[in-house]
């Protein structure tokens, strides 16, 4: 028990001489910072809130108009017998490998904070209901790096096998679930609606708070030299360019930096392991999307696990389906953001706060 405290005694003492420094070197680079937030503001306004508010928003109407248990009636028996997951929990899958990394976590949230899931099977499942989206995958690392669809559909292949071995694995010794006797009718509702999009403003506020808060400290690393002296290091050791390796670390931090990688295939398995782990700035959007609600101990090694199984598979799928000649630079140059018009995005986050204001005033009345 003493050792335990002296530990926790430590590791306190340590987070704060972490947190101090840190404090300290937003004031010392603070020009470098502050280009690191704008840009990373831009991000949010150009790229993560129109494609991910939307999901955000229509995840909240699947789970409460109970369009989920529609959609996975066509795949009750492979769901069922295979994957052992209740037959309407299908649909949740499907939809976290398409919408983007959060959107799992989303739906898992709403899920059983409506008591339509269990705190057991949310986490279970929580662990492979995380993925990118072909959409990401395609242009962040098949054309932005390789220049080439094919690479960018192998790398979302690996993956989405990975994360189904994953969930057969997790269902092995969970008993057949029952068969769904009493059917459920679509219920859309005004409330529901409007509840959907409250709940995607503040979903989406904590992923952009995530994506500046982690371009603040990327930019301290790189202004402080830490960044370069970390690469330097596992140059040594990997006999890798140190330039490549700061990508990596970059990417580790922050997953769209994956795509400022050359266009090698050696590192393909590697890009795809990236790729399937998401980064931490995605790990610590989920944690902020779940809210503590849900334990994230079943999450992380599903990620560790599926981020090994996405670098063999993808070895596997190289071999297979030879794109060794695959190596051409993307003619696509450039920043990854893209250059969409922020009003909508606005008008959206506008829509959101004042939709929050409303309610909050209401529930003040009524106290």
């Amino acid at each position: 028990m003493k050792g335990l405290a002296q530990m926790k005694k430590i590791s306190g003492f340590l987070l704060s001489v972490i947190v101090i420094a840190y404090a300290a070197a937003l004031l010392y680079f603070n020009k470098t910072v502050s280009e690191g937030v704008i840009g990373s503001v831009k991000v949010c306004i150009n790229v993560i809130i129109p494609s991910l508010f939307p999901f955000m928003v229509a995840s909240g109407i699947i789970v409460s108009s109970d369009l989920y248990y529609k959609m996975s009636a066509p795949f009750s028996l492979v769901s069922r017998y295979v994957f052992r997951i209740r037959a309407d929990l299908f649909s949740v899958f499907l939809i976290s490998s398409v919408g983007g990394y959060p959107v799992g976590a989303k739906l898992l949230t709403n899920l059983y904070e409506s008591g339509k899931i269990d705190r057991l099977t949310a986490e279970k499942m929580l662990g492979f209901c995380y993925m990118g989206g072909p959409a990401f995958f395609i242009g962040a690392a098949g054309m932005k790096i390789y220049g080439s669809t094919s690479t960018g559909m192998i790398i979302f292949a690996s993956i989405l096998i990975s994360n189904t071995a994953a969930m057969f694995l997790c269902g092995l010794r969970s008993p057949v679930p029952p068969k769904e006797t009493q059917k459920k009718q679509l219920n859309f509702t005004l409330d529901g609606f409007i509840s959907s999009i409250n709940s995607g403003g503040s979903g989406i506020a904590k992923i952009c708070a995530a994506i500046i808060f982690l371009a603040s400290a990327l930019a301290v690393l790189e202004a402080s030299g830490i960044l370069d002296l970390c690469a330097g290091f596992i140059s040594k050791l990997t006999h890798i360019s140190p330039d490549v390796c700061k990508v990596f670390l970059r990417s580790i931090l922050e997953i769209s930096n994956i795509s400022a990688l050359p266009s090698d295939i050696s590192f393909m398995p590697v890009v795809t392991a990236l790729l399937s782990f998401g980064g931490l700035c995605v790990i610590i959007q989920v944690e902020g999307i779940i809210g503590g609600k849900l334990s994230t101990d079943n999450f992380l090694i599903s990620r560790i696990v599926t981020m090994i199984l996405s670098y063999f598979c993808c070895k596997i799928l190289i071999l297979v389906f030879d794109i060794s000649n695959y190596t051409q630079v993307s003619s696509v140059n450039g920043e990854l953001v893209h250059q969409n018009s922020p009003i909508p995005s606005l008008f959206l986050l506008i829509m959101t706060i004042l939709l929050l204001s409303k309610n909050f005033i209401e529930k003040n009345k009524k106290i």
